[in-house]
């Protein structure tokens, strides 16, 4: 039970340690006004699950490395609820950034997902080198963090392609502001077009307007008309009785 507990809260220390290096392309935390409290911090970190997100944390973990989803699962029958809570909610949070970032960025949640699971089968068979060493175990670990690490080039690889890209709009933008004036008449002449587009719409739909008006009126005095025929009629054949 002590092993047990001692290997998943070294998983759990481990994915704190690599947390920041999950993205490449992230920035780092600003330090300052913008941090965290600390209480704001100790809210999250002491925070329980509910047993929905429980289920989908643990069918993650499952469905991606089930080796640990079952080490997770040995706490809370072995009844260490702590240590239990913090592994799942470690998940939980996994889970829900990566499924941010899949409706962002399909094809960068693939490499994601496949660098999340890789740093955590690293993190959890360095728990386990730490506690019984293991020659034919280490040698599966570097062959991980070797594959780790060519998944973190390929992405550094996107991001550089991804950054120049953007570099490329914005200098093609730059060079539409060389001349001012220029750019200056440009833009007069798109807000012009705007304008008169509005206030050709604005009398289009006025006119409408005005013709349904039109001719609601004109029913309306049929109507009326009609009426006033008929009650003529019905007096007419009144006085025309003996």
């Amino acid at each position: 039970m002590n092993r047990l507990f001692l290997c998943v809260c070294l998983v759990i220390t481990l994915a704190g340690v690599g947390r920041g290096q999950s993205d490449p392309s992230k920035p780092k935390a600003k330090v300052g006004r913008a941090a965290r409290t600390k209480s704001s911090v100790a809210k999250q970190r002491t925070r329980r699950l509910n047993k929905r997100e429980a289920k989908q944390s643990l069918a993650f973990a499952r469905t991606h490395h089930p080796e640990l989803a079952k080490l997770i699962s040995r706490l809370k029958n072995a009844g260490n609820r702590p240590a239990y809570d913090e592994a799942v909610l470690e998940l939980f949070r996994t889970a829900e950034r990566l499924e941010r970032v899949k409706v962002a960025n399909p094809k960068r949640y693939e490499l994601m997902l496949e660098l999340w699971k890789l740093e955590s089968q690293a993190r959890l068979m360095v728990a386990q080198q730490a506690m019984k060493p293991d020659d034919d175990r280490d040698a599966r670990l570097k062959r991980t963090l070797r594959k780790r690490a060519e998944l973190r080039r390929e992405m550094l690889a996107a991001d550089i392609k991804r950054s120049r890209e953007r570099i490329g709009r914005i200098e093609t933008q730059l060079k539409t502001l060389e001349n001012l004036d220029a750019a200056a008449d440009r833009e007069l002449r798109r807000l012009q077009r705007a304008a008169k587009m509005t206030v050709s719409r604005s009398k289009g739909r006025s006119g409408k307007r005005d013709r349904k008006a039109v001719s609601a009126e004109a029913g309306r005095r049929a109507g009326k008309q009609g009426k006033q025929a008929v009650k003529t009629t019905v007096r007419t054949k009144d006085k025309s009785k003996p």
